[in-house]
């Protein structure tokens, strides 16, 4: 039992794929958990299975059971699964240390050797490549005779791995490990992500697992995708763990052959203990978890380092291109026969049962009469059709019963009604407290009574108080009650100005509203307006129409033009009256300074004539000199000419040039 416990959760593959969703952590936690389920279930087996002088209990058949577990599956497959060995003649893979050793040397001396008979790479350090032989040679002297002939080359070895990691691991694993991402991606999408947010979801996603794991016939390779998708949606690691364990370890065709091998008992047992364990463990995890405040990633995205997202993405490619060349060699084909194999001894007890409800046809017998599947399926189409006259009236609500579409009972109180089921009749229930909301979906357009357009939407909240009236009398009650509402505005806007309406007139409006609905038969309304009950009234906007607004927003512009040339014309007399007072007082001065320089100016003129006048009379002759020369100076005065003085008479004497015809001068006097 331990060893079916274990079997599949310590694969390499299943701890590689554990590492790649969840990390090193769980990959490691992964077999050690299995490993302590695999021991106490081993244990409780040792102690149930036992009679009570402490010998082992027989299996059910009475007879010894072939515990040899030769599991031979006859595929038909195109690709050989046989692991060839190693080592020729022996049945295992394992090399010792020393067959490794000597075959490392072994490796080292034949590329020196190599190396050594080309004449091109003598001259490039000779004493390297003779130290390397000395040394294969001493290694090589040291094993026992025959070892490195027995060992296999290193080709070989690499050879092997590769071919171990990539064909025989890869085609176990690529169908389970596709099949698990496949279910994985569905399960993410159609799983919502708040499924767990409340806190009992939490404990009933345990027993859930368990009912999921337990039937679901799911390798461990192929069951770690999903459980990373469940731990992405929300659901807990031990509930994840739960689904890891149970899944590869008590699937339906496993079961089958537990029975088969060893016994109902047996099974029993083993498939009681891995639940019983592994919840546990599950629950544990997450308490421990939870007070240490730690939690579970999931590595579903790619890193946001590039030397790492080139990794990624060279690993992803380098998967495509092997599962395409695996696939094309058969592995696709092996995989869906290992399967169909392994379900084989599950679904051949429902094959057979199937054939017997359906008395051999598979198609015809289920709706067939005279099949027990027939039978039960038109049995359940009877109760069905006659179950369909139930109907419950959710609480707030009134139901009425129709019968061919006539209302036949009113006022039905909430709880269960039977009614002639459809298409005959029904039951509708209609709430009393829910609050409607109506709003205009076009703006209701209004001539105002200074003659402008507006446009104006309103809501509308009410309940429904006589649901008869309101669903069966009135063909489409929510039109009428919008019409009439406009209705009603309609005459008041009709007596006040748009300026009123935009600015002061808004409550007032919401008000008239609010008087239609308490006062219908007055106010003329239609008789559905009888049937609610008012509860707000709101105004959403009131706009003018979009032609006015182009004429409002000319009106406006122009008033603003206004106001800014009066006020640039008030800035500009604010400037013009300090500045022209300034030049007043300024050509004020300037005149005074003016009339100061021309009254000293004469007065210096007058004084200088009298001096003169006083010259004049003291010396005459003076005088008529300097008149004489400033007349000589102003008649000659394109002339050269010279004054010279009278010794006898000091009278002056003017000598100057002539323009006679013959050119000579003469003398004037």
């Amino acid at each position: 039992m331990s060893f079916l416990i274990t079997a599949p959760e310590t694969g390499a593959d299943s701890i590689l794929v554990t590492q790649a969703f969840f990390g090193f952590v769980p990959a490691v936690m992964r077999p050690v958990i299995s490993f302590v389920t695999a021991v106490v279930c081993g244990i409780f087996c040792i102690g149930l299975i036992r009679d009570d002088a402490g010998k082992a209990v027989p299996s059910e058949g009475g007879e010894p059971q072939d515990h040899d577990h030769h599991h031979h599956h006859d595929h038909d497959h195109d690709h050989d699964h046989s692991h060839s060995p190693l080592i020729p003649g022996s049945d295992d893979c394992y090399v010792k240390p020393s067959h490794i050793k000597a075959m490392m040397f072994d490796w080292f001396r034949k590329l020196a050797d190599g190396y050594s008979r080309r004449r091109g790479t003598l001259w490039v350090k000779p004493d390297f490549y003779r130290e390397n032989y000395d040394a294969a040679q001493s290694a090589e002297s040291d094993l026992p005779p025959g070892a490195l002939r027995d060992a296999p080359d290193f080709k070989t070895i690499v050879k092997h791995i590769f071919r171990y990691g990539f064909v025989d691991v890869a085609d176990d694993i690529l169908f389970a490990l596709l099949v698990g991402v496949a279910l994985g991606g569905l399960l993410y999408l159609a799983i919502p992500t708040d499924l767990m947010s409340n806190e009992y979801a939490r404990w009933i996603s345990y027993p859930v697992m368990v009912l999921v794991g337990v039937p679901l016939y799911i390798c461990a390779s192929a069951s770690t995708p999903i459980a990373a998708a469940l731990v992405a949606k929300g659901f807990s690691p031990g509930a994840a763990l739960i689904f890891l364990m149970t899944g590869p370890a008590t699937n339906t065709g496993t079961i089958a052959i537990i029975v088969n091998q060893f016994g109902a008992r047996f099974a029993s047992v083993y498939v009681a203990g891995v639940i019983a364990v592994t919840v546990v463990i599950g629950i544990l995890i997450d308490l421990l978890l939870l007070f240490a405040g730690l939690s579970l990633s999931v590595n579903l995205e790619a890193s946001d380092s590039p030397a790492l997202m080139i990794i990624q993405w060279g690993g992803a490619f380098g998967l495509i291109a092997l599962i395409v060349w695996r696939f094309r060699a058969g592995a696709l084909k092996s995989g869906y026969a290992d399967m169909m194999s392994n379900l084989r001894p599950f679904s051949d007890p429902w094959k057979q049962a199937w054939r017997r409800v359906t008395g051999g046809r598979p198609l015809v017998g289920m709706v067939h009469p005279r099949t027990p599947l027939g039978r039960a399926f038109l049995g359940v189409l009877v109760v069905a059709f006659l179950g369909s006259g139930f109907k419950v009236v959710p609480p707030d609500s009134v139901g009425y019963a129709r019968l061919f579409g006539k209302v036949v009972e009113r006022d039905l109180p909430p709880g269960l009604h039977y009614m002639v089921p459809r298409p005959f009749g029904r039951i509708d229930a209609w709430p009393v407290k829910e609050v409607k909301s109506l709003t205009n979906a076009q703006p209701f357009e209004y001539l105002a009574g200074d003659l402008n357009l507006l446009a104006m939407t309103l809501n509308v909240q009410y309940r429904v108080n006589d649901a008869y009236v309101y669903h069966y009398l009135t063909q489409e009650p929510e039109s009428i009650i919008m019409q009439a509402v406009r209705d009603q505005l309609r005459g008041y806007v009709a007596i006040h100005s748009l300026d009123d309406l935009l600015n002061i007139l808004r409550a007032p409006i919401e008000q008239d509203v609010t008087e239609l609905f308490a006062e219908p038969a007055a106010r003329g309304g239609p008789p559905v307006l009888e049937a609610i009950d008012l509860v707000a009234v709101s105004l959403t906007s009131l706009n003018p129409v979009a032609e006015s607004m182009n004429a409002f927003r000319e009106i406006s512009s122009s008033q603003e033009d206004r106001e800014r040339y009066a006020t640039n014309a008030q800035r500009y007399m604010a400037m013009l009256v300090p500045r022209a007072f300034g030049n007043a007082a300024y050509e004020r001065e300037q005149a005074e300074g003016e009339a100061y320089r021309r009254t000293v100016g004469a007065a210096a003129e007058a004084d200088a004539i009298v001096l003169i006048s006083r010259a004049v009379n003291e010396a005459p002759q003076v005088l008529r000199n300097m008149l004489w020369r400033e007349k000589l100076e102003t008649a000659l005065a394109e002339k050269h000419k010279v004054i010279v003085p009278n010794q006898q008479s000091l009278e002056k004497i003017a000598l100057w040039k002539g323009s006679s015809e013959n050119g000579a001068a003469g003398d004037h006097r």
